[in-house]
């Protein structure tokens, strides 16, 4: 996986374990989304993270439907994973803490996340629109998620863009 993520250096791209943390990205990810590698365990969990209600910079169309689609994955997870401490005792808090993931948890539906277009608000370029795909690795069950945007659009210009900036910040001068 870190030979593809150094390799894919225009396109922004970042592995999760089956779970939904954040394993590994590479630096347009990083500029993309905001350098996070030093969050670890729940703090790097996209699931977590959302219903604690921190989607980063990322703006769902649907988040109802996000989230719905998250639980729903987790559950599948959930089953083929069931010694897993650390992911039972994570979907135990969330089932403590949040309502709205009880309530979708006990709807007991079992789906994948799949692929849709987000918009990302960067604070140095404004909003990109992305698509955003969803691979696994077989054998392994790792997530891809790789942000793409046509060529020759606005969004591919803002991703050369941040491509060269970096995580770093535009002081006004």
């Amino acid at each position: 996986m870190q030979r593809l993520l150094d390799r894919l250096t225009d396109t922004p791209v970042a592995v999760h374990d089956a779970a939904w943390t954040l394993l590994e990205h590479n630096d347009l990810w990083a500029a993309l989304m905001g350098d996070i590698r030093g969050r670890r365990g729940r703090e790097a969990n996209i699931v977590w993270r959302c219903f604690q209600g921190d989607t980063g910079r990322v703006r769902h169309r649907d988040l109802d439907e996000h989230k719905k689609s998250l639980v729903a994955d987790l559950r599948d997870v959930a089953t083929r994973y069931p010694a897993d401490r650390e992911l039972a005792d994570m979907i135990s808090a969330l089932r403590t803490s949040n309502s709205e993931f009880t309530q979708l948890w006990e709807e007991s539906t079992v789906a994948h996340h799949a692929t849709e277009r987000k918009a990302i608000v960067h604070p140095e370029v404004g909003d990109v629109e992305l698509d955003c795909d969803v691979m696994t690795v077989h054998g392994a069950d790792l997530r891809i998620i790789v942000f793409t945007a046509p060529p020759g659009s606005e969004a591919a210009e803002r991703l050369r863009l941040l491509a060269v900036l970096g995580t770093q910040t535009i002081l006004p001068g």
